[in-house]
């Protein structure tokens, strides 16, 4: 993994595994299959931002999981978040 062993190569480059995710978000936002449901999670609402916001036009449903529903729940319904 580059995070870990990549600093200081001269040569970096992606594996295979990269281009086939590319190739599959390539499908899913080019022509997707209806309907598209959208799965995101995490903590930090901040660094989702503009996906969620190029996302919302490109799929039918979207479901938010993990830290990021406790502050949409706060923003949305006012919840006490902790």
């Amino acid at each position: 993994h580059s995070s870990m062993v990549g600093e200081g190569f001269p040569v970096r480059a992606s594996g295979f595994l990269v281009a086939k995710e590319l190739n599959a978000f390539a499908k899913v936002l080019d022509k997707p299959a209806r309907p598209v449901l959208a799965i995101l999670g995490g903590a930090k609402v901040s660094d989702k931002i503009l996906l969620i916001d190029n996302l919302l036009d490109k799929v039918d449903k979207m479901i938010i999981g993990g830290g990021m529903a406790f502050t949409f729940q706060k923003v949305l319904k006012g919840m006490d978040i902790g």
